[in-house]
């Protein structure tokens, strides 16, 4: 009798836990921080405006610090005040001791005219490897002095 009760409780237990796990694993992940870096090559030149940057923030609630790059395509930039270029896509990867996440960037981000040396870039970015779920870019660019500089945060 005491076999039965104790098996059908390490069953109870296992079921439980098998069936929690899904739960866990489906939950998004959680990105933020600050990045600020250069870019090293323009669209016109490279087919994507690519940039590297230092990463500095939290990856599922934990600290991290890391290499951020990205690949941007848009289309042409805008050269006077409330007009922005609309981003067509790209990809993106951020590279910690810890963790390594990649993914798309979404199409309708905005690269929006500030004052022809400087735009304000809000892109989304899907994690599509190394976790799940989005994350929304806002960085400065700004044009001179040579090389360019991004500066901005990353937030969900």
């Amino acid at each position: 009798m005491r076999h039965g009760a104790l098996r059908s409780a390490i069953i109870t237990v296992a079921l439980t836990l098998s069936s929690a796990a899904p739960l866990f694993a489906q939950s998004d992940t959680s990105l933020s921080g600050a990045v600020s870096g250069r870019e090293l090559c323009e669209q016109a030149v490279c087919g994507s405006a690519i940039f590297v940057a230092a990463f500095a923030g939290q990856i599922d609630h934990r600290p991290a610090v890391g290499l951020a790059i990205g690949a941007i395509r848009h289309t042409d930039l805008p050269t006077a005040p409330n007009e922005c270029a609309t981003i067509v896509g790209g990809s993106w990867s951020i590279s910690t001791l810890r963790r390594n996440l990649s993914g798309s960037i979404e199409f309708g981000g905005k690269v929006c005219y500030i004052d022809g040396i400087k735009y304000l870039v809000s892109l989304t970015m899907d994690i599509d490897h190394g976790g799940d779920g989005k994350a929304n870019l806002t960085v400065e660019l700004d044009h001179q002095p040579f090389p360019p500089t991004v500066k901005g945060f990353i937030t969900q």
